[in-house]
């Protein structure tokens, strides 16, 4: 089966949010999502089926992204997520590097997706640290 990336479109949302929410996190708020992420789905008709999901922000001062919100389809099978998480990274440098970006930052808890990550290239820099967010003061 072949697979194939499209960007992602603001009515993906509810399914994104329902992976969330079924893999037991809060479902992040469409609001935070950067205008870029990317969808790998199987190859059918029109992206039928969405294997995996992520998003890439784009610092707007120096070459550095972060590939943030990583979800997959909790119905897909371990194969299905683990090919279609090397074409989301594989689609994320590209993107990257076409936008003369040098670094690609991420971060995750789960060991597994650790030891993935590391055999896709990235390199731990940190350990038990908790990102926190905050949108006090800053309401439109």
């Amino acid at each position: 089966m072949s697979y194939q990336v499209k960007v992602y479109a603001d009515s993906d949302y509810p399914v994104m949010a329902a992976w969330w929410v079924a893999h037991g996190w809060q479902a992040v708020d469409k609001a935070i999502l950067p205008k870029l992420g990317l969808v790998v789905c199987m190859q059918e008709v029109d992206c039928d089926t969405p294997i995996v999901a992520g998003w890439l922000y784009m610092d707007n001062s120096v070459g550095v992204s972060w590939m943030e919100w990583v979800v997959s389809n909790p119905d897909a099978t371990a194969m299905q997520v683990y090919r279609g998480m090397g074409i989301l990274i594989d689609a994320m440098r590209d993107l990257a590097k076409s936008n003369n970006y040098g670094v690609m930052l991420t971060c995750c808890r789960q060991p597994s997706l650790v030891r993935f990550y590391e055999k896709n290239g990235f390199m731990k820099t940190d350990s038990d640290v908790i990102h926190l967010i905050s949108t006090t003061g800053l309401e439109k």
